[in-house]
């Protein structure tokens, strides 16, 4: 069999029954690529429109002196989306796109015990950790770590659990001599 059958039959296969991890990893990223999928498309259908509503929630969230720790954040997130070039707003827009849709695609996968699924998620995970990891260092907050880690987590867990990039076990022949020789005497 040559070595792209093997992908073929190796991607193409179902993987374990799906067990209680399996089930919040898809919640995971089902929830995350619908939000970036929801921001993608609220931030495409008009930038204009979009930077009023960013202006109207960060003026709301800095009247509030009682404000915690995630309403800074999103209050810091939304002062830098509000005020930039549209341009650089559609780019954005579609980096959360594509990222909506990949985070799904890993979701739908997944849920219906695809191979190839837990491979992508692998993948992109591992491509992903150390670029958290640069943001973690550069300012670290629980926020960052915590998604580092369930990152990390989840690509260990799939590369280990359900064996990802490790070859079939191989079988060796049975020794000569064996059952259903005869032996001579």
């Amino acid at each position: 069999m040559s070595w792209w059958q093997k992908l073929k039959h190796e991607l193409g296969r179902e993987s374990q029954p799906v067990d209680t991890i399996i089930r919040l990893i898809v919640l995971e990223r089902s929830i995350r690529g619908g939000l970036a999928l929801v921001l993608g498309i609220a931030l495409l259908t008009g930038s204009r429109q979009m930077a009023h509503l960013v202006r109207a929630w960060v003026a709301e969230l800095n009247e509030n002196p009682g404000r915690n720790f995630f309403r800074q954040l999103l209050t810091r997130a939304l002062q830098g989306l509000g005020f930039l070039p549209p341009r650089t707003v559609v780019l954005i827009a579609l980096g959360a796109l594509a990222f909506g849709v990949l985070e799904l695609t890993e979701a739908i996968g997944l849920a219906r015990r695809r191979r190839w699924a837990e491979y992508l998620i692998v993948i992109a995970g591992g491509l992903g950790i150390p670029f958290e990891l640069h943001e973690v260092i550069t300012r670290i907050t629980l926020l960052k770590v915590g998604i580092l880690a369930a990152n990390v987590a989840i690509v260990i867990y799939l590369a280990v659990k359900k064996r990802l990039f490790v070859g079939e076990p191989q079988t060796s022949p049975p020794p000569s001599g064996g059952v259903g020789k005869a032996s001579s005497a």
